[in-house]
């Protein structure tokens, strides 16, 4: 019997990397599919897992530069994420501050590709051995994986079931948005070490536990995108939806 759940994120190779959002602050109705996070690593990184400097040319400024969105995987979701990190508020101290938040972000956005993945119930793929990686000028710490790929046709591209990233239905802005974080905080290296968001694999109430630290966190924000599409959305004569 399969579980009413659906993975966000799913990752092996030499190195088994897990990762999702998950349900958290309001319950699923019944036989309502919920999304379950997690992150796990197994067996070490890559032989040359030495800190990788950020080459000289590609270091951003003290707060990085937007990039430009057209073409980025997750584009559509690329400048919410943005707005959030590169200003000063509770998320983006969350994630170490907006200069390494936006940095960390800014790489991450790079690397992420979109392709149609084997299961429609996957959203977002990381696997493969990870590099790490430390930013001099803004002082960011963090890992890539080798892969991540964004499921073209998978939950929240409106090719699956409906479901929940924590509070917020799937195919929205903020549940994308919130995916996002909650990746970004499997990569990001915490202030006492080890990773902001510890490895939730097989986990799924380590996983709800992650999802709702990031909301705790980014909730005020992620209703700020909320409102944001509301407004664009009436200025375009749309109807607003959550």
């Amino acid at each position: 019997m399969r579980l009413p759940s659906v993975p966000l994120a799913f990752a092996a190779g030499v190195l088994l990397h897990i990762c999702a959002a998950a349900p958290a602050a309001r319950a699923a109705a019944p036989n309502e599919p919920t999304a379950v996070s997690s992150c796990a690593d197994f067996g070490a990184p890559a032989p040359a897992d030495a800190v990788r400097p950020v080459p000289s040319a590609a270091r951003p400024a003290p707060v990085p530069t937007p990039l430009d969105a057209e073409g980025l995987a997750a584009e559509e979701t690329y400048r919410d994420v943005f707005r959030i990190l590169s200003t000063p508020n509770r998320c983006s101290d969350f994630f170490g501050g907006p200069a390494r938040a936006a940095q960390v972000f800014n790489h991450f956005s790079r690397v992420l590709k979109r392709a149609p993945l084997d299961d429609p119930k996957v959203a977002l793929r990381m696997w493969g051995t990870y590099s790490r990686h430390r930013d001099t000028p803004t002082g960011a710490s963090y890992r890539l994986f080798e892969q991540a790929t964004i499921n073209s046709a998978g939950p929240l591209a409106g090719g699956s079931a409906p479901l929940r990233v924590g509070r917020y239905p799937g195919n929205t802005p903020q549940a994308r948005a919130l995916v996002l974080l909650h990746e970004l905080g499997h990569l990001v290296e915490g202030p006492a070490g080890g990773w902001l968001l510890p490895n939730d694999g097989r986990d799924a109430e380590a996983s709800a536990r992650n999802t709702r630290l990031v909301e705790a966190h980014c909730g005020e924000q992620l209703e700020a995108i909320r409102g944001q599409g509301r407004a664009r959305g009436a200025a375009a004569g749309l109807s607003p939806r959550d």
